[in-house]
């Protein structure tokens, strides 16, 4: 694997992957207290929903994974050196607002590395902690898809019910920083 991007990589995605915006509010939708009337379009009063559905707004961050920060470790389970079998284990990863440069919240991960195929075909539980609550990102991905894309699996407080996903937009060497577009969906 190529250990430059792999780290970068894994970092960005463990501590889970944004187009020049800053952290904002995801709207009132995320507001509600009634999660299920939020996600079901369903008034909270208990009347009967009209026909109109609340319309889907995508929230989009474009968020920078520095190559270091935070506490990374490796745990070599299977033949010496990175390969199947292979966690790599991330908390209080650093993430940063691309256009600002500003910390505006951390990352913690669990990568197992199931190939050396692909650049590495990892299973990936992350959590982003955001202003307002978490984020979470899971799932199966090979660093060498193009576009290099992780699914959102849900989240916490005004993150509650969204889904969408976490793209690899590219590799800053100059800054030391992996850029990630997070498209946030209610």
């Amino acid at each position: 694997m190529n250990t430059s991007v792999n780290a970068a990589a894994t970092a960005a995605i463990l501590t889970g992957l944004a187009l020049a915006a800053t952290v904002s509010p995801l709207g009132s939708w995320a507001a509600s207290p009634d999660p299920v009337a939020r996600s079901s379009g369903l008034p909270q009063n208990g009347r009967t929903a009209t026909a109109t559905a609340a319309p889907t707004t995508t929230q989009t961050m474009v968020l920078a994974f520095p190559f270091q920060g935070g506490h990374q470790r490796i745990v070599d389970r299977g033949p010496k050196g990175l390969g199947a079998g292979d966690l790599v284990l991330s908390t209080g990863m650093p993430i940063l607002d691309n256009a600002s440069g500003q910390r505006v919240g951390t990352g913690d991960a669990v990568e197992l590395i199931v190939s050396k195929r692909h650049d590495g075909t990892v299973v990936d539980q992350s959590t982003l902690r955001l202003p307002g609550g978490h984020v979470d990102i899971d799932g199966v991905v090979r660093h060498t898809d193009s576009p290099f894309r992780a699914s959102v699996t849900g989240g916490t407080g005004r993150y509650l019910g969204t889904g969408g996903q976490l793209t690899l937009i590219r590799e800053d060497t100059a800054r030391k920083v992996v850029v990630m577009k997070l498209e946030l969906v209610p």
